[in-house]
């Protein structure tokens, strides 16, 4: 499939601009590998129907015209795999939160790290913002990973954190500020 309006991550991988079109596809996406998504997302449970991504994709997109977020689609030899976005944008302070997932089935391709470098691009040379966060469940070994190979660095793990299908699970912080980024 021909994905319109991509912007280059490297030769495989590109960044496809979201649109209410591909909700169907981002849902099977997931719908496909709930069983590795939802080990750490808790999004996965609500989203059951293609009609949930498509409000999550409207109220994302109404997130991009109002300064607050940026999603985008990550495809790998053409074919969607998975998303990053930046969220909390805060021009004001300057920062912002970053968060992907990506099918178990495009995992240790170096896609997710190839990306997270890409939207660092954007939010530090685009949006002129200075710090960048990634929350991790502390038992993602792999989401993890990325940030460190990524140049973050970690700043604390976050005790009883979130909520996941009722457990209270730590989260691990990273933060990467634009002085300290490294193309």
């Amino acid at each position: 499939m021909t994905y319109y309006f991509t912007l280059p991550v490297t030769k495989d991988i590109a960044f496809v601009q979201p649109r209410l079109e591909l909700a169907a596809v981002v849902f099977q996406l997931i719908d496909s590998d709930r069983k590795h998504l939802e080990e750490f997302l808790d999004f996965v449970e609500i989203t059951k129907e293609i009609k949930d991504e498509e409000i999550y994709l409207k109220m994302k997109l109404t997130g991009e015209a109002n300064g607050t977020d940026r999603l985008f689609f990550i495809s790998y030899q053409g074919e969607l795999v998975g998303t990053i976005d930046l969220h909390f944008i805060d021009h004001k302070n300057k920062k912002a939160d970053i968060g992907y997932w990506i099918h178990s089935d495009f995992i240790k391709k170096g896609i997710m790290t190839a990306s997270v470098h890409k939207i660092c691009d954007i939010a530090f040379e685009d949006l002129d913002l200075n710090k960048l966060t990634i929350i991790a469940d502390s038992k993602n070994i792999a989401s993890n990973g990325v940030a460190k190979k990524c140049g973050f660095t970690f700043v604390a793990t976050d005790k009883e954190e979130s909520m996941l299908y009722g457990e209270l699970r730590d989260t691990n912080r990273y933060a990467l500020l634009k002085r300290d980024y490294l193309k």
